[in-house]
Protein backbone atom coordinates (compact mmCIF):
# COMPACT_ATOMS: atom_id res chain seq x y z
CA UNK A 1 0.00 0.00 0.00
CA UNK A 2 1.58 3.47 -1.20
CA UNK A 3 0.59 6.27 1.30
CA UNK A 4 1.07 9.76 -0.09
CA UNK A 5 2.04 12.54 2.91
CA UNK A 6 0.76 15.79 2.14
CA UNK A 7 1.99 18.94 3.65
CA UNK A 8 -0.78 19.30 5.79
CA UNK A 9 0.26 15.90 7.23
CA UNK A 10 3.35 16.18 7.60
CA UNK A 11 3.33 19.33 9.15
CA UNK A 12 0.41 18.52 11.59
CA UNK A 13 2.82 15.13 12.64
CA UNK A 14 5.61 17.97 12.90
CA UNK A 15 3.40 19.89 15.13
CA UNK A 16 2.74 16.54 17.32
CA UNK A 17 5.78 15.11 17.28
CA UNK A 18 6.89 18.84 19.12
CA UNK A 19 4.09 19.44 21.54
CA UNK A 20 2.20 16.18 22.62
CA UNK A 21 4.27 13.57 24.98
CA UNK A 22 4.02 10.47 23.35
CA UNK A 23 3.07 11.31 19.61
CA UNK A 24 3.09 8.98 17.23
CA UNK A 25 1.52 6.60 19.56
CA UNK A 26 -2.06 6.30 21.41
CA UNK A 27 -2.72 8.65 24.02
CA UNK A 28 -5.55 8.55 26.77
CA UNK A 29 -7.56 11.56 27.23
CA UNK A 30 -6.62 11.58 30.77
CA UNK A 31 -2.88 11.88 29.86
CA UNK A 32 -3.67 15.08 27.77
CA UNK A 33 -3.32 18.09 30.58
CA UNK A 34 -4.54 21.15 29.05
CA UNK A 35 -6.62 24.36 29.93
CA UNK A 36 -9.92 26.08 27.56
CA UNK A 37 -10.26 29.66 27.29
CA UNK A 38 -13.40 30.80 25.83
CA UNK A 39 -13.19 34.41 24.12
CA UNK A 40 -16.62 35.25 24.78
CA UNK A 41 -16.02 34.84 28.42
CA UNK A 42 -12.86 36.58 28.70
CA UNK A 43 -13.44 39.80 29.97
CA UNK A 44 -11.46 42.88 27.78
CA UNK A 45 -9.29 45.24 30.08
CA UNK A 46 -10.08 48.45 28.76
CA UNK A 47 -7.24 51.48 28.26
CA UNK A 48 -7.41 55.18 27.08
CA UNK A 49 -5.94 53.86 23.72
CA UNK A 50 -7.97 50.62 23.17
CA UNK A 51 -8.63 47.18 25.10
CA UNK A 52 -6.57 43.48 25.74
CA UNK A 53 -8.39 40.53 25.91
CA UNK A 54 -5.82 38.23 27.45
CA UNK A 55 -6.42 34.57 26.02
CA UNK A 56 -4.28 32.53 28.41
CA UNK A 57 -1.19 33.55 31.00
CA UNK A 58 -0.90 32.29 34.62
CA UNK A 59 -3.74 33.85 36.24
CA UNK A 60 -6.18 31.53 33.61
CA UNK A 61 -4.01 28.32 33.95
CA UNK A 62 -0.84 28.32 36.90
CA UNK A 63 0.90 26.14 34.78
CA UNK A 64 0.70 27.71 31.35
CA UNK A 65 3.92 28.83 30.05
CA UNK A 66 2.99 31.32 27.80
CA UNK A 67 0.94 34.82 28.17
CA UNK A 68 -1.39 35.17 24.78
CA UNK A 69 -3.74 37.88 24.27
CA UNK A 70 -5.63 40.08 21.31
CA UNK A 71 -4.70 43.99 21.51
CA UNK A 72 -7.15 46.62 20.11
CA UNK A 73 -6.18 50.13 19.57
CA UNK A 74 -8.46 52.64 18.61
CA UNK A 75 -7.44 55.04 15.77
CA UNK A 76 -5.17 57.57 16.48
CA UNK A 77 -3.95 56.16 19.90
CA UNK A 78 -1.34 54.76 20.94
CA UNK A 79 0.09 52.76 23.89
CA UNK A 80 2.68 53.80 26.52
CA UNK A 81 6.44 53.15 25.77
CA UNK A 82 7.03 49.80 28.23
CA UNK A 83 9.64 47.20 28.19
CA UNK A 84 8.83 43.44 29.33
CA UNK A 85 12.11 42.73 32.08
CA UNK A 86 10.43 39.11 32.09
CA UNK A 87 9.86 37.77 28.12
CA UNK A 88 10.20 38.28 24.72
CA UNK A 89 7.19 39.48 22.24
CA UNK A 90 6.09 38.16 19.51
CA UNK A 91 3.50 40.26 17.43
CA UNK A 92 1.12 39.69 14.65
CA UNK A 93 -1.28 41.92 13.37
CA UNK A 94 -4.55 40.65 12.35
CA UNK A 95 -6.20 43.58 10.68
CA UNK A 96 -5.60 47.58 10.88
CA UNK A 97 -2.37 49.09 10.73
CA UNK A 98 0.11 50.39 13.41
CA UNK A 99 3.31 52.00 13.78
CA UNK A 100 5.50 49.95 16.19
CA UNK A 101 8.75 51.67 17.76
CA UNK A 102 11.14 49.23 18.63
CA UNK A 103 13.88 51.09 21.01
CA UNK A 104 14.47 54.71 18.65
CA UNK A 105 13.20 53.03 15.17
CA UNK A 106 9.42 53.22 14.04
CA UNK A 107 8.20 50.49 11.66
CA UNK A 108 5.11 50.27 9.85
CA UNK A 109 2.95 46.80 10.12
CA UNK A 110 -0.26 45.65 8.11
CA UNK A 111 -2.75 42.59 8.42
CA UNK A 112 0.33 40.07 8.09
CA UNK A 113 3.20 41.25 9.73
CA UNK A 114 4.58 40.00 12.58
CA UNK A 115 7.37 41.28 14.67
CA UNK A 116 9.67 39.95 17.55
CA UNK A 117 10.51 42.12 20.23
CA UNK A 118 13.40 41.09 22.31
CA UNK A 119 13.31 41.38 26.11
CA UNK A 120 13.70 44.61 27.89
CA UNK A 121 13.86 46.52 24.80
CA UNK A 122 11.27 49.71 25.14
CA UNK A 123 8.59 49.29 22.59
CA UNK A 124 5.00 51.12 21.97
CA UNK A 125 2.13 50.92 19.10
CA UNK A 126 0.62 53.81 17.45
CA UNK A 127 -2.03 53.86 15.13
CA UNK A 128 -3.06 56.77 11.98
CA UNK A 129 -6.65 57.16 10.27
CA UNK A 130 -7.09 53.28 11.22
CA UNK A 131 -7.39 51.01 14.21
CA UNK A 132 -5.03 47.73 14.83
CA UNK A 133 -6.18 44.50 15.77
CA UNK A 134 -3.04 42.37 17.16
CA UNK A 135 -2.33 38.74 18.24
CA UNK A 136 0.51 38.95 21.16
CA UNK A 137 2.48 36.47 22.51
CA UNK A 138 5.14 36.21 25.44
CA UNK A 139 7.54 33.50 26.47
CA UNK A 140 6.15 33.59 30.05
CA UNK A 141 3.09 32.52 31.81
CA UNK A 142 3.75 35.45 33.83
CA UNK A 143 4.12 38.69 31.64
CA UNK A 144 5.75 42.21 32.80
CA UNK A 145 5.17 45.26 31.40
CA UNK A 146 7.09 48.15 33.28
CA UNK A 147 6.44 52.04 32.03
CA UNK A 148 9.38 53.83 30.66
CA UNK A 149 8.90 57.33 31.81
CA UNK A 150 12.76 58.50 30.94
CA UNK A 151 13.13 58.54 27.83
CA UNK A 152 15.73 60.17 26.20
CA UNK A 153 14.63 59.12 22.37
CA UNK A 154 13.41 61.17 19.72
Amino acid sequence: MHIVQTRRTLLAAGIAAAFLPGAGTALAAEDLKFSLSAYEKIPAQKYPWGWIRWLMNSEIDAAAEVTLGIVFVEAHQSNQLHVHPNSGEVLHVLCGSCEHRLGTRWDKLKAGDSLWIPKGVPHMARTQDVPSLTMVAYNTGKRQMVPVTDDKSP
